[in-house]
Parts: C-alpha cells; sequence; structure tokens
C-alpha cells in the first residue's frame, strides 16, 4: 500500500502556479525500485526513490503545461444578444481549471503487480502568496478576482459604462442566483462550465446585463449563490458602477486567473522612442553621380503610455496593483458605447519595475505606470 508522509487530500483545490508536493512511499517489506506517475491520459513521469525507499514529486512544472492551453490569451468573443441570462455568460474552464486522474505506481522488487492509487486532484490557474487567506476546496464557490483585505468573501470591482466589463466566478454547482441587495433584484444564472465569465457589457449601454438585473449609479452589493445554500451564504462583490469617462483602459490576467479591469483617466502622456537601424552601404559611384556613401534601412519606434491612478482606497490600491504581477496585459482599442470583442484589445507590457503599494503616512494610494505598446511598422528596405 502506497502511503504518503502528508495527506494528498483530493477535495483541495490547488493552485497551478505554486509548488504542490507531495512525498510517499509502499509500506511493501519489497525494496521499492521506481514510480510511475500517471497525470490524466497524456503523461507519464517516472521517479527513483532516495536511499531511504521514499518519494518525491512536484505537480508544479507538469501542470502549468497542462492548464495553460491558450498562453494566458483572452479569445473570448462576446455575443451579447436578447433577454437571455445565458446571453452573458461564457465557459472558460479550458485554460483555467485542471481537472485529471493521477495514478501513482511503485514497482517492487520480485514483484509484477505494482502498489497503485489513484487519486482526481484539481487545479485553477492561480497563484498564491504568503499571506494569503484560505484554503479552498473543489466545492467552494469563487470569484475570479482579489479578496478584499481581511476577508474570506468579499470582492471589490469597478465597472465603468461605455466600455466591456464582466466577472469571472469557480463553481461546480451550475445553478446559481445573482442578487443586488442594493435593489433587492435578483437573476437566476445556469453557468456553463466550472470557470464562468458573465458579462455585464460588451462595451453597449443599450443591451447589458442591466437589463435583466439593473444596477445603481455608484455603490452595488452584488451576492452570487450557489442555488439551494442557506441565505447569508455566498461571495460578495462590492462593485462601483461608475459614468462615461475618457482614458487609458486596461485589463489583465490577476492571481486567480480571471481579469481584472481599471479605467486610468485622461491625465496620461504619450511618450516615442525611437532608433536608427543602421544603412547598407552603396559606395560604389563617383561623387556626382550618388545620394551618398550607404542606403538608410528605416527607424524602428516604440510609444509608452504614461498613466496615473491617483487616491485610490484600499480596496482600489488591493485591485490596481495586481497589475505588477500580471503575465498578460491588454490595452483596450475598441470604441466606447459600440459592441467590442477580442480583437477590439491588443496585448502590450508594463515597462514600469517598481512602485510603492503602501505608504504609511498617507491613507490614499497613487500608481504611476509605464505602459509600453507593441514596436510600430515603419518603412524599412
Amino acid at each position: 500500500m502506497i502511503v504518503f508522509t502528508k495527506d494528498i487530500n483530493p477535495n483541495k483545490l490547488r493552485m497551478a502556479y505554486n509548488n504542490d508536493v507531495i512525498r510517499f512511499y509502499s509500506d511493501s517489506t519489497a525494496t521499492a525500485l521506481s514510480c510511475d506517475v500517471t497525470i490524466g491520459s497524456s503523461l507519464t513521469l517516472t521517479l527513483y526513490p532516495d536511499p531511504a525507499g521514499q518519494f518525491f514529486f512536484n505537480f508544479m512544472a507538469y501542470v502549468q503545461a497542462l492548464i495553460n492551453t491558450r498562453n494566458f490569451e483572452d479569445t473570448v468573443q462576446t455575443a451579447i444578444t436578447g433577454s437571455s441570462p445565458a446571453a452573458f455568460l461564457y465557459d472558460v474552464t479550458a485554460g483555467t481549471y485542471l481537472d485529471s486522474d493521477v495514478t501513482l505506481g511503485i514497482t517492487l522488487d520480485g514483484s509484477t503487480d505494482p502498489d497503485t492509487v489513484t487519486h482526481n486532484l484539481a487545479w485553477l490557474a492561480g497563484v498564491q502568496q504568503w499571506g494569503d487567506s484560505g484554503d479552498y476546496t473543489v466545492n467552494d464557490l469563487l470569484l475570479l478576482l482579489p479578496l478584499q483585505e481581511g476577508s474570506a468573501n468579499s470582492y471589490y470591482a469597478k465597472y465603468w459604462q461605455g466600455y466591456p466589463f464582466d466577472l469571472g466566478f469557480y463553481s461546480r454547482n451550475n445553478s446559481m442566483s445573482l442578487t443586488n441587495e442594493t435593489n433587492l433584484l435578483s437573476l437566476a444564472i445556469n453557468a456553463p462550465g466550472y470557470c464562468t465569465r458573465l458579462f455585464l457589457s460588451d462595451g453597449r449601454t443599450n443591451e447589458t446585463l442591466e437589463d435583466l438585473l439593473p444596477l445603481t449609479q455608484g455603490h452595488n452589493l452584488l451576492r452570487l449563490q450557489a442555488q439551494g445554500d442557506g441565505a447569508g451564504t455566498g461571495k460578495f462583490i462590492s462593485l462601483e458602477k461608475m459614468p462615461y469617462k475618457t482614458g487609458v483602459y486596461l485589463k489583465w490576467l490577476n492571481a486567480m486567473g480571471g481579469y481584472s479591469y481599471w479605467l486610468f483617466e485622461d491625465t496620461y502622456a504619450i511618450d516615442r522612442s525611437t532608433k536608427d537601424l543602421g544603412g547598407i552601404d552603396r559606395d560604389n559611384a563617383n561623387l556626382e553621380d550618388s545620394f551618398g556613401r550607404t542606403a538608410q534601412i528605416g527607424r524602428q519606434s516604440q510609444d509608452t503610455l504614461k498613466i496615473v491612478a491617483e487616491l485610490l482606497t484600499e480596496n482600489e490600491r488591493t485591485l490596481v496593483q495586481g497589475l505588477l504581477d500580471s503575465p498578460k496585459i491588454y490595452l483596450f482599442t475598441g470604441q466606447p458605447f459600440a459592441r467590442n470583442g477580442s480583437r477590439d484589445w491588443i496585448e502590450v507590457g508594463l515597462k514600469t519595475t517598481s512602485a510603492r503599494i503602501k505608504n504609511p503616512r498617507e491613507a490614499l494610494t497613487n500608481f504611476t505606470f509605464d505602459i509600453e505598446l507593441p514596436v510600430r511598422y515603419s518603412q524599412t528596405l
């Protein structure tokens, strides 16, 4: 029989981008020669024991390769039509969640029958840091947003009218209810997968989730709850509904594997850097018959947006600071108040390498970020 030094806990919802180490051995009196680790139907690895006959395995690198099927790219194309809640819900389980059987088989000296055990394990494409609250189980309901500080069931988000916006969540219970505790209106929804994105808007204001679940201007307290759960259960989202403003609108992959959004208001600057690509020698003519000794290949240029988020509250700071760690950042290039899709965003890079995320002498936080746009196309030889 295979014995785990630490309980493997198959009910745990694991984070794919943290260490996920197991240690185990066979309690047989025969010598353990090797162990085959099979993850799903596509990956088998062979381990060899230490001198004491024990095995060590870290799932992290292998699960990262299996779960990240789309290189973090956001390819969801919305098609919001009609008045059905299903039009606002999109299954993003693939690339966000991995559920797989894991089989361990220890080969013993002198035996043709290995010691085996199989567990079904689940991972979310997220990451946790020291001090983060909560060990999650596969039966939990989770918002794919950073938790508010000091809370285990409350989240914060901000929604600007005229821009695309969604809320991501994880649940194995597909029958859900979304209630606006501010006006006591409720909406029944049926999640299409374990990981779902609920789009409030694709940018338009004449066809949004507010047609089914009205929001008040300013603060809204939303409660997402699995149907059948008792009163007071579920997860709470403090959602700030903001009027339209111009500015730089970004979304980024957050630590829970969902997307966070922020509008950096219209106080940004744009810097353009250029460099010469050199020249080609053509010093093969007389002075009076040539334009010069070299032909210039051209120039390369790139823009940097300098954006500012000022006077952020603690909840706002917790949300925006996730931009610093995100592996995927998108800049909105579409038109406000119009239908927008996945191609109305471009991938950009964060040039900023440090930021003060908390100042003990100031209650509010200011951030300044440099966002590097893609290299511009240019006319070259």
